[in-house]
C-alpha cells in the first residue's frame, strides 16, 4: 500500500508541475470566470479577504485536475480515508440516500460505496449524464473487474420526468441513492421560484435548493446520510460521513424537507469554510442565489453629498473585464453585465485622478453612474 501512496503522490506532483507551467491569465475566458468566482465567494463568504480570491481560484482549477486524475487512477479508491459513522452505516447494509456536494474529489463517494458492496443509483443532471455518463460507467466496470463485484449500479438522469417514480422503485428494491445537492444547475435560476424548491442558508446568502431529496426520504422513510469529500494537505482523500437524518419523527413532509436540507447545508458550511478552494460550485452558485436578497441595497448617498468630494470607480461592487468583442462592466452583486466603450473603461480606471468628472461625462451620465453605484 505504501508503494501505491508514493506513486499516487508522485503522479499528483506531476499534475501540479504541468499546471504551474501554464500562464492561466492568458487562457481564454480566465478573467470572466475568475470574476464570477470572486463575486460568489464575496457574496457567500465575505469573511475571506478579496486579495486571497485569485489564489483560491487557481487552487480550485488544480483541484479539478486532481479530481479527474482520481477517476482515472483506479487505485485511488483504495487509498480513501473515512471519518464519522461510515463503518457502522456500511455494516448495517441498509438503504440510504447519500447526499453530497462537488467538494474535494467528489466522485470517490460513488466508488467507495460500490466498492463496499452497496447497490447504488447515482442521480445526476442531464448535462452530466450526457458528458460524464460513459466515464462513470467505465469506472464502475473497472471496479467490478478488479474486485469481482456483483452488486448493482444504475445511472439516473434527474431531469427526466419519470425519475422520481424510478428512484422510489429503486429505494424500495434495496438500492441506495447518491445525489449531489449542488449539481442540478439547469433546474433553477436567479429569477425562478418553483414549488419544487425551498430556501436554505449558506454562508451569508439564502440559496434555492431542490426539496426532492427530502420528499423521497419522507415518502420512502429512507434516511439521508450527508457525506463530504475533501483533500488533506498531504494529498490524501477523505470522505466524511455524518449521522443519518431520520424522517420518522416528522409527520409533516414540508417540515422535514426544510429540516433535512438545512441540516445537510449546515454540515456542508463547516467543510466549505475549511476547504473553500475545493468546491466546484463556486463557478455556478449564483444560479441558486435568492434574487430578492441580492437586490437589497444600502442607501445610495445623494448627488449633493457625492458632489462634495472626489469620486472613484467602485471596485468593491464592479469589475471590468476585457473580452475579445468589447470591455464589459460586471456587477459583482447582481451578476449583471454591461457592455461599455473603451473610452468609458479608461475613464473609470483613471477616475480618481480626474478633478471634475461630471464636466467630462455630462450630468446625465454622471448621475446614472452614481445611481448604479458604479462610481462612489
Amino acid at each position: 500500500m505504501k508503494r501505491f501512496v508514493q506513486q499516487y503522490r508522485k503522479e499528483l506532483g506531476l499534475c501540479r508541475q504541468r499546471f504551474e507551467a501554464l500562464d492561466l491569465t492568458q487562457e481564454k475566458g480566465y478573467l470572466f470566470k475568475f470574476t464570477t468566482f470572486s463575486a460568489n465567494l464575496q457574496n457567500v463568504l465575505p469573511e475571506i479577504p478579496r486579495e486571497k480570491h485569485e489564489a483560491l481560484f487557481q487552487e480550485l482549477l488544480l483541484q479539478q485536475i486532481y479530481t479527474t486524475f482520481d477517476q482515472q487512477f483506479i487505485t485511488a479508491n483504495d487509498l480513501i480515508k473515512v471519518t464519522g459513522p461510515a463503518k457502522e452505516i456500511m455494516a448495517k447494509q441498509k438503504v440510504n440516500i447519500y447526499c453530497t456536494f462537488h467538494l474535494g474529489s467528489y466522485r470517490l463517494l460513488t466508488s467507495y460505496l460500490y466498492r463496499n458492496g452497496v447497490n447504488c443509483a447515482l442521480m445526476i443532471g442531464s448535462r452530466a449524464y450526457q458528458e460524464q455518463g460513459a466515464s462513470i460507467m467505465d469506472t464502475i466496470q473497472r471496479l467490478q473487474q478488479k474486485h469481482n463485484l456483483t452488486n448493482t449500479f444504475r445511472l439516473l438522469d434527474a431531469e427526466q420526468t419519470s425519475s422520481t417514480l424510478q428512484v422510489l422503485r429503486e429505494l424500495r428494491a434495496g438500492t441506495s441513492l447518491i445525489i449531489y445537492l449542488d449539481g442540478l444547475t439547469s433546474t433553477t435560476g436567479i429569477n425562478r421560484k418553483e414549488d419544487k424548491e425551498l430556501q436554505v442558508r449558506l454562508g451569508q446568502q439564502q440559496v434555492w435548493a431542490r426539496k426532492g431529496v427530502g420528499f423521497l426520504s419522507h415518502i420512502s422513510q429512507v434516511p439521508i446520510v450527508p457525506v463530504f469529500s475533501y483533500r488533506n494537505k498531504d494529498l490524501s482523500n477523505v470522505l466524511a460521513f455524518e449521522e443519518p437524518i431520520d424522517a420518522s419523527n416528522f409527520p409533516d413532509r414540508e417540515d422535514y424537507c426544510q429540516h433535512s436540507l438545512q441540516s445537510v447545508y449546515n454540515h456542508f458550511s463547516i467543510y466549505l469554510k475549511k476547504y473553500p478552494a475545493q468546491w466546484e460550485g463556486w463557478t455556478y452558485i449564483h444560479s441558486f442565489l435568492d434574487a430578492q436578497q441580492l437586490e437589497q441595497v444600502t442607501t445610495v448617498p445623494s448627488y449633493q453629498a457625492k458632489n462634495s468630494r472626489r469620486v472613484a470607480f467602485n471596485q468593491e461592487r464592479y469589475a471590468i473585464c476585457d473580452l475579445d468583442e468589447a470591455p464589459i462592466l460586471f456587477d459583482r452583486r447582481l451578476y449583471v453585465t454591461y457592455e461599455i466603450t473603451p473610452d468609458l473603461r479608461d475613464f473609470l480606471l483613471q477616475l480618481s485622478s480626474i478633478a471634475s468628472p461630471e464636466d467630462v461625462l455630462g450630468s446625465d451620465m454622471y448621475q446614472d453612474l452614481l445611481s448604479k453605484q458604479i462610481i462612489a
